[in-house]
């Protein structure tokens, strides 16, 4: 096999198992939420096209999904900052980075104020995010829904 086959199928094998990845995050998180969601969730079809988050059907959050075989806190630091921050500010959302390793449940990262009532603010470097499961996500999700929490502008400056 040659060395262009062999990357092409490397490509469409990442593809095709980042979209499985967003499937099951979906059913999962529809699974906890229940009767919560107005509309379905699903895959952002024309997010490699268009650009945008992975999830759709969570209005103001921007939800990146990835599946690894193992992640290290330098490579998650690194998705944060170099896509999910940058997918957010384009949509206009909350950024969420969700993700799983072989053999691990679901983890899901997102700006602490997100469970401090405050509204995420775009132009805050974001240093502190929280960590939680599945069932404390879709807990966060819930109040989100009921509380209609949305992005503001970002301040000309922040006071410290």
């Amino acid at each position: 096999m040659g060395f262009e086959r062999q990357y092409l199928m490397g490509k469409i094998n990442s593809r095709a198992k980042g979209a499985s990845a967003e499937r099951e995050f979906c059913k999962e998180l529809s699974e906890h939420l229940g009767d919560t969601l107005v509309e379905p969730l699903k895959r952002n079809l024309e997010q490699t096209r268009n650009g945008g988050h992975d999830i759709l059907g969570l209005e103001g959050l921007a939800i990146e999904i990835k599946r690894y075989r193992a992640l290290s806190e330098a490579d998650l630091t690194r998705i944060w900052k170099d896509q999910v921050l940058d997918q957010a500010q384009r949509v206009g959302g909350i950024p969420v980075l969700a993700y799983r390793e072989d053999f691990r449940p679901w983890r899901i990262r997102l700006p602490m104020s997100t469970i401090t009532g405050q509204t995420w603010d775009a132009g805050w470097d974001m240093p502190w995010t929280i960590e939680v499961g599945m069932e404390a996500f879709a807990y966060c999700v819930r109040e989100h829904l009921r509380c209609g929490l949305q992005q503001q502008e970002a301040p000309d400056t922040v006071e410290v």
